[in-house]
């Protein structure tokens, strides 16, 4: 990416970010007396069991251990120190450039995870927001505060799970969908337990991606590396985790806006998949990415418009639309040599079932709507 591209794409992120919370914050009084409605003890030991990979204490404790282990190996490695100041200064500047992996994920590890404890922290007492069972209007009290019970905004635990699975991620990204839904299931099981807001959690889990990423890559490179990064991957799946969160949480329409939203969604899929069609009769050699990269678009955004409101499926377009414009001028790697069993499939009937997956992820979608009506 160019320079002026990541500070759009930043502004474009934080913008799509802060609106998300905006939106969010409607659902922090209702979803708390929805919590308040039921105690379960059952219930409520699944969520601390489940919340236990967000506890400072755990994360800590495990980075430190893959540090330990890590060090271990590295020591076995390297040559033998002399008890000497020179041989002392040696092994000192030699370590870390000889680090093990290990040693690497659990130092950024605990970088990570002591970072996000002080942010944590300094935000929570000058912010002074009540937890859900202190707040018993819908009124937003904020204000410095050392109390207890004045520390719910932002999210510790959100951010200390999503902080450590930003770090894995970055060395195992093969695993990044695991490591997050389990942050994501520490995020969601705070605010079933009652402990914190929606907002909380969310606030939480930003901080700790933009911290996890910044100790990863290093403060140099993050800019570079991460942002992008983040913007590709991230922000897009916040977005989508948020819309399908509206769609559970709010009864449907009037059927009248209901029917042209779901006529609007289909037209979209349908023109996605036509679009995605037509990018396969170009000839040989011609350039397929434009065609393909707007015809995901439209499946994408028509599955958005069918289930979710107007807003939620503009936040998409704006996220979606400036990355597959920075999509468009990549440069595309030869086809590979071994053929994949989707490519002997006929173009029209791969393209139909894309098409028939983004409907029946329309329909599922739809027939969930308002399953906890709350709002």
């Amino acid at each position: 990416m160019k320079p002026w591209e990541r500070v759009v794409f930043g502004l474009i992120a934080l913008s799509v970010l802060a609106a998300i919370g905006v939106k969010l914050h409607e659902l922090d009084m209702p979803v708390a007396r929805f919590v308040r409605s039921f105690d379960i003890d059952e219930l409520n030991r699944l969520g601390d069991l489940v919340a236990l990979p967000g506890q400072g204490v755990v994360v800590v404790g495990a980075f430190a251990l893959i540090a330990l282990i890590g060090w271990r190996r590295q020591r076995d490695q390297l040559a033998p120190m002399t008890f000497s100041m020179a041989g002392l200064i040696e092994r000192v500047r030699t370590w870390w450039p000889q680090r093990d992996q290990l040693t690497d994920i659990g130092a950024r590890g605990l970088l990570a995870q002591l970072s996000v404890a002080g942010a944590i922290q300094i935000l929570k007492h000058l912010i002074g927001r009540p937890r859900p069972r202190f707040a018993h209007g819908d009124e937003l009290v904020l204000g410095p505060s050392l109390d207890s019970g004045l520390d719910s905004f932002p999210s510790g635990h959100a951010a200390n799970a999503f902080g450590a699975a930003t770090v894995l991620a970055w060395f195992f990204p093969a695993v990044r969908v695991p490591l997050f839904l389990v942050a994501g299931l520490v995020a969601v099981s705070r605010v079933l337990r009652g402990s914190h807001f929606p907002t909380d959690v969310w606030a939480g889990a930003v901080l700790g991606v933009v911290i996890g990423s910044m100790a990863a890559v290093g403060l140099k490179r993050w800019p570079n590396d991460a942002l992008p990064d983040l913007l590709r991957t991230y922000v897009p799946v916040a977005v989508s985790t948020f819309a399908i969160l509206w769609v559970l949480l709010h009864p449907a329409p009037a059927w009248s806006h209901e029917i042209i939203s779901l006529g609007v969604g289909i037209a979209l899929v349908l023109a996605g998949g036509l679009v995605r069609g037509l990018a396969w009769t170009y000839l040989e050699g011609e350039d397929k990415g434009p065609l393909r990269i707007f015809g995901r678009l439209l499946l994408v955004v028509g599955v958005a418009v069918g289930c979710a409101p107007w807003w939620a499926a503009a936040l998409l377009v704006v996220v979606l639309a400036p990355l597959g414009l920075a999509g468009l001028h990549l440069e595309r790697a030869p086809a590979p040599t071994s053929v994949h069993p989707w490519a002997t499939m006929p173009v029209w009937r791969r393209e139909a079932l894309a098409v028939g997956t983004a409907l029946v992820v329309l329909a599922a979608l739809r027939s969930a709507q308002g399953l906890i009506p709350i709002g």
